[in-house]
């Protein structure tokens, strides 16, 4: 039986919201503690918003566009295109619906609530029962450093503005020497059973997180079991840049390097059956494989691992 604070979950992407969907089908969500990353929060038009953290409001609420996993289902861009006619790039895509939220989130901190309260806040009034928690109350940003001209990209930049074609020879996380983890984060890492890193990107979306100052001196002394799910399958990421980011920062794109990454922490490491062979290598650094289908597309396999998982629950 699993009690309310055992499972936390270190999310960012679209990897490990659709991992949470089978955690959701076999348990409610009044159990899932979910630690989000907002390094590649930006602003637009005076309106801070939050990628990741959204992601999840919208996955518990039951109003996320499954379709992209990201958004609200169904909404409309009616602001998005009138900003364009105005002679606005509007180049990142701003729901109605998703606007509302921002617009509420923006007045929330000129109340002068921080980031966690905000999103507990934002929770409440969407009637959400799982606990969301940014990582920090403080700023950070990821920042990409291309190889040519050294130019400077925030994430939404280079996600969605230029489509990754910048070659990457650097990866900043700009105010993580001052940002420091939350009562909130270290409590829920100390008193849980299992923390589980989704199959999210290890540069771009648990990188940020990891910088926190005393983030990774927690999970170190947590008692709890840490597992993480390659987002990597051969050399091919599930989705999105990770396996492309791995290779033009000098690693090899590959579970073993995601391995490698989470080392200090990670006891546990599910990656693909199609990946056996690399098993004994990282096994070698001291962390237990399990080699399974890990393919999260449909809901029968994101029930499967959500039952591997918890089995490995002590």
């Amino acid at each position: 039986m699993v009690e309310p604070g055992e499972l936390v979950f270190l999310s960012g992407g679209t990897g490990t919201p659709k991992l949470l969907q089978g955690f959701r089908a076999l348990l409610s969500d009044e159990l899932l503690t979910v630690i989000g990353n907002t390094g590649d929060d930006e602003e637009f038009y005076g309106l801070l918003v939050s990628p990741d953290i959204d992601t999840l409001l919208y996955l518990f609420a039951g109003l996320l566009d499954e379709n992209k996993y990201w958004g609200v289902k169904g909404d409309s861009f009616y602001t998005n295109d009138f900003l364009r006619s105005l002679g606005e790039e509007a180049w990142f895509q701003l729901g109605d619906k998703d606007l509302a939220l921002h617009l509420v989130r923006k007045k929330l901190l000129l109340e002068g609530k921080n980031a966690t309260k905000v999103t507990s806040e934002l929770s409440r009034r969407l009637h959400i029962q799982a606990t969301i928690l940014p990582m920090t109350n403080d700023a950070i940003r990821t920042v990409m450093i291309t190889k040519v001209n050294n130019r400077k990209l925030t994430v939404q930049e280079y996600t969605v503005k230029t489509h990754e074609k910048f070659a990457v020879k650097k990866v900043l996380y700009q105010g993580s020497e001052k940002a420091e983890i939350t009562p909130e984060c270290s409590k829920a890492l100390s008193n849980s059973k299992m923390i589980i890193i989704g199959p999210s990107n290890p540069i771009t979306s648990i990188g940020p997180i990891l910088a926190v100052k005393g983030f990774k001196e927690s999970l170190m002394e947590s008692p709890a079991t840490i597992v993480a799910i390659s987002p990597i399958e051969g050399k091919r990421a599930f989705s999105g840049p990770a396996a492309q980011l791995l290779h033009e920062l000098g690693m090899e794109a590959s579970p073993v390097s995601i391995a490698k990454l989470y080392q200090e922490f990670l006891d546990i490491f599910i990656l693909s059956e199609t990946d056996r062979t690399l098993a004994e290598e990282i096994h070698a650094l001291g962390i237990k494989t399990i080699c399974t289908d890990i393919n999260l597309g449909s809901k029968k396999r994101r029930n499967d691992i959500t039952r591997l998982i918890l089995n490995e629950l002590k």
